[in-house]
């Protein structure tokens, strides 16, 4: 799962297929790709609010947010 959140820090795609193809079991991959989009979202929430200026940085950032909160809620049910 660290793995996951590293790798979706940058290529979400390349996270999903490495799981897909790996021997882990299916809840383990599954989780591994859910922290990866965590990890990648944040990412994009940062670039948004360094390089986002005015209302598209708030909305923005609001939006990303939102799915954070959404992504965290989601996760923790389905563990």
């Amino acid at each position: 799962v660290l793995s996951g959140a590293v790798l979706g820090l940058t290529d979400v795609d390349a996270l999903t297929i490495a799981m897909a193809k790996s021997d882990a079991a299916l809840e383990t991959s599954a989780l591994a790709v859910a922290v990866g989009c965590v990890a990648n979202t944040v990412v994009k929430l940062g670039i948004a609010l360094v390089v986002g200026r005015g209302e598209f940085r708030r909305s923005a950032a609001w939006g990303f947010i939102a799915l954070l909160v959404g992504s965290g809620v989601g996760i923790l049910i389905g563990r």
